[in-house]
């Protein structure tokens, strides 16, 4: 009887150990492909990526710039401008203004395009209103699988001129922007 009984616990644990052999079928994706940046502690640039063509890197006309920013300051903070290294523009979808403890580009909105890039990686700078540049290499995902239903182009993009008394909406190749004053501090006239 002993016999049996040690039989039949030792069958229990074998058969305990290979169930968990790791065969774990649950699929995951992972939640950020994109890249990612923190200043100062009080903005987050999450998940940041372009997506391009039917085929990674493929030069599209436009690629559309995906990602989720975060003020976590106590004062809104405005996006002014992003610029692309090495050639290329970027539009944005709008004027981004990002007020404190509210993400901006949630629920797959895209936050711009840009045009005249390639490679798997692009070389990217936000300009925040009061803050440091934020330089990203940011991936360019193709437009299949999970970003294939993604908003191909943001609507309502402004054009691609400058707004009279604020910065350009667009910069184009590696020209030094102009310098970032801050949102409270208002231009001074020549007397």
């Amino acid at each position: 009887m002993r016999r049996i009984v040690l039989t039949a616990f030792m069958s229990a644990v074998a058969v305990t150990g290979c169930s968990q052999a790791g065969l774990d079928t649950t699929q995951t994706e992972p939640q950020n492909d994109g890249a990612n940046a923190d200043l100062d502690g009080e903005l987050y640039l999450r998940n940041v990526f372009l997506v391009g063509g039917a085929e990674t890197g493929s030069p599209g006309p436009q690629q559309v710039l995906y990602g989720v920013l975060i003020n976590s300051g106590d004062r809104p903070v405005r996006l002014e401008r992003v610029t692309v290294g090495g050639g290329g523009s970027v539009q944005l979808a709008g004027a981004l203004t990002l007020p404190p403890d509210q993400p901006v580009g949630v629920d797959d909105q895209p936050l711009g395009t840009v045009s005249g890039v390639r490679g798997d990686t692009v070389p990217m700078t936000f300009f925040f209103s009061g803050a440091e540049p934020v330089q990203l290499e940011v991936p360019v995902k193709a437009r299949v699988g999970q970003y294939a239903s993604l908003t191909p182009v943001p609507s309502g993009s402004p054009p691609a001129t400058p707004t009279p008394g604020g910065p350009p909406s667009a910069t184009t190749g590696e020209t030094a922007p102009p310098p970032i004053m801050p949102v409270s501090t208002p231009p001074t006239t020549p007397r």
